[in-house]
């Protein structure tokens, strides 16, 4: 579905009318998730279908086959196990733009559990990378690229970092380091062994635990990067703790029983 939104004061109204391409009625309740990049509902009706979350998606971000591909591997990585939310058709099977996803039951761990979280991580992101080195991927498929250019360079997909660092000593330094990475990263390559589709985002914001139940959420930023930016990005908001190079040995640990780590891409996890 292909639906325009322009003001924070349209979103309730545009969840609801979302929410009727579901087969909600117009007296489901709706309850918005924290604004990120996009518009967020979960959707629950006594006498409708079971609850769902809807996403409306950002418009002028993601091209139509961008969300279909997201979906794409959402799909496939359910039907091989994974625990990802199920998608939920619209009634005209179109589920796009705005998108539909089982809800999920549990909660989002803590900080403080991230110590006993970080394999679990390491195993379900070695798990992600091995489906994506294998899976045939539809004519179609496309996402964005998390490269040199669209992180740190002049084409970054979240602006320019310079932007977020006003000092200028500050910006001289950050501007060396980064100099530093960009050298390090051309050097480590693009080869199909280190880089490929990934999750980009897998932290532990987005993991429901119910139990002993896991399910991963938001492949919103998907794309094609090296395998090692899964865990820069598990490590987010999370860099400078005292216990960052244990979480890492326990992430690499738990990711090396599933798939192959080099020790020449162990070496560069830093750079990241």
């Amino acid at each position: 579905m292909l639906i325009n939104h322009s003001s924070a004061t349209q979103a309730l109204d545009l969840g609801r009318r979302v929410a009727q391409c579901y087969g909600f009625s117009s007296e489901a309740t709706l309850t918005a998730f924290p604004l990120t990049e996009n518009w967020t509902f979960r959707v629950e009706d006594q006498r409708g279908p079971d609850p769902v979350v809807v996403r409306i998606y950002r418009p002028g971000v993601k091209s139509r086959d961008e969300v279909r591909s997201e979906l794409a591997w959402m799909a496939a990585l359910r039907e091989e196990g994974l625990p990802v939310p199920a998608i939920v058709p619209s009634r005209d099977s179109e589920p796009l733009f705005c998108a539909a996803f089982d809800s999920a039951p549990g909660r989002e761990p803590s900080d403080d559990e991230l110590p006993s979280w970080f394999p679990r991580l390491g195993d379900f992101t070695a798990r992600l990378h091995r489906h994506a080195r294998h899976w045939r991927r539809p004519p179609w498929f496309t996402r964005m690229r998390w490269g040199l250019e669209t992180t740190l360079g002049p084409r970054a997909h979240w602006g320019s970092w310079e932007a977020s660092v006003p000092d200028p000593e500050e910006r001289r330094q950050h501007g060396r380091l980064a100099e530093v990475v960009s050298v390090r990263l051309a050097r480590f390559g693009e080869g199909p062994e280190r880089f490929g589709l990934v999750h980009a985002d897998l932290r532990l914001a987005n993991l429901l635990v119910d139990g002993d139940q896991v399910t991963i959420l938001d492949f919103d930023d998907c794309g094609e990067s090296w395998y090692l930016y899964d865990l820069a990005a598990t490590l987010t908001f999370n860099e400078g703790r005292p216990d960052v190079d244990e979480l890492i040995a326990s992430w690499v640990d738990a990711y090396r029983r599933v798939e192959p780590l080099s020790r020449e891409d162990e070496s560069e996890i830093k750079t990241f």
